[in-house]
């Protein structure tokens, strides 16, 4: 009897290495087939007319990215980096990480993403630098969702530091895309490559439908506070809107903010400048004119007091073309009337080469 259960004991034993050896060879198995090293350069040569500017021309490039994700098992990952810019005293002044996570995906409709992600706020916000349309983001993306937000934050790229759920729910039963969306996320609130400077955490989320194939309908919250050299504010903003994305592209967003900036607190007096709120809506159109050529135009406004005489409006127009899926040449102009600045009026165009590889 003992000598059965020794040879049993044994058979448990060889299945348990055999399993664990099954496991381990197929995640190395799997490092070194999904594992992918890339990035993207965007160079630009720019003209404006702008009275104030310093230089009325310049050639810049606007970014170059390296990076490396993949999955392991149900386990997503990436780590991404920014490699312009000059190095200085400030963590964001040169090279730096823009993406590191990673991901439980075994359930689409329940996904886990923890690291430096992607703010769950706009639906523009998602969109990588090639697709944008315009050459850049519009100025809700831009001052309402830490590209450059208002409140003082440092270029974050729209991203900071947290987890996030999300899901894709309801398949439509004629052509299986999913017909409901929801995330929402737990962040520091102080952007990339910064730890936490208060007590509290931003709360961000979103849910939009998807009646159709490729329209998308939603909403977005963000509560939360960010704090720079002991100044600290609320950050409460939300936002609505629509993005249909196929052979032709249409995004439209509103977004309201409540909360100053960092810079409006006067230590001496104990007290604020400005009105404490601002707002910013845009709507895009593109559309396709010939192979691999692509037209739009953007209407982008932003109202830094949400106040009609602290109004910035853009009227943008793009053209843009792919000879191959990782090559993009794109001619910008747009047409500026800011009536808080100098000069209210002026023009700015510009050449763009975007290379992924």
């Amino acid at each position: 009897m003992k000598t059965l259960f020794s040879i049993a004991a044994a058979l448990l034993c060889t299945v348990s290495v055999s399993a664990q050896q099954s496991v381990a060879e197929q995640a190395k198995q799997n490092l070194i087939q999904n594992t992918n090293i890339g990035g993207c350069i965007i160079g630009r040569a720019g003209w404006n007319d702008n009275e104030v500017s310093a230089s009325n021309s310049d050639f810049a490039v606007r970014s170059i990215r390296a990076h490396v994700k993949g999955q392991v098992l149900d386990f997503g990952y990436m780590l991404q980096m920014e490699m312009t810019g000059v190095s200085g005293t400030k963590v964001e002044a040169g090279p730096h990480v823009v993406d590191a996570w990673v991901e439980w995906r075994k359930y689409k409709e329940f996904r886990i993403q923890a690291g430096q992600i992607k703010r769950a706020f706009m639906f523009e916000n998602p969109y990588h630098p090639m697709d944008i349309g315009l050459g850049t983001y519009s100025s809700a993306s831009t001052y309402l969702c830490g590209y450059g937000d208002r409140v003082g934050e440092q270029q974050s790229h729209g991203r900071d530091q947290g987890i996030m759920i999300y899901g894709d729910l309801f398949p439509s039963k004629t052509d299986g895309h999913s017909m409901l969306h929801y995330q929402a996320g737990i962040y520091n609130g102080q952007g990339v490559n910064h730890s936490d400077a208060n007590d509290k955490k931003d709360f961000i989320g979103g849910i939009y439908a998807e009646p159709i194939k490729d329209l998308q309908i939603g909403i977005f919250g963000w509560t939360g506070d960010y704090t720079r050299d002991g100044v600290t504010v609320d950050r409460n903003r939300w936002s609505a809107g629509l993005k249909y994305e196929s052979d032709w592209s249409v995004r439209a967003e509103y977004v309201a903010s409540q909360g100053h900036k960092t810079s409006e607190y006067n230590a001496g007096t104990d007290s604020w400048s400005g009105t404490g709120k601002s707002d910013s809506w845009y709507a895009l159109v593109g559309a396709p004119v010939a192979n691999k050529v692509k037209l739009y135009g953007r209407w982008d406004v932003y109202r830094d007091q949400k106040t009609w005489s602290t109004m910035k409006t853009n009227y943008g127009a793009a053209i843009e073309y792919s000879p191959c899926k990782n090559l993009k040449l794109q001619a910008n102009y747009t047409y500026t009337h800011d009536r808080m600045a100098l000069d209210n009026d002026y023009n700015t165009a510009d050449l763009q080469v975007y290379v992924k590889f």
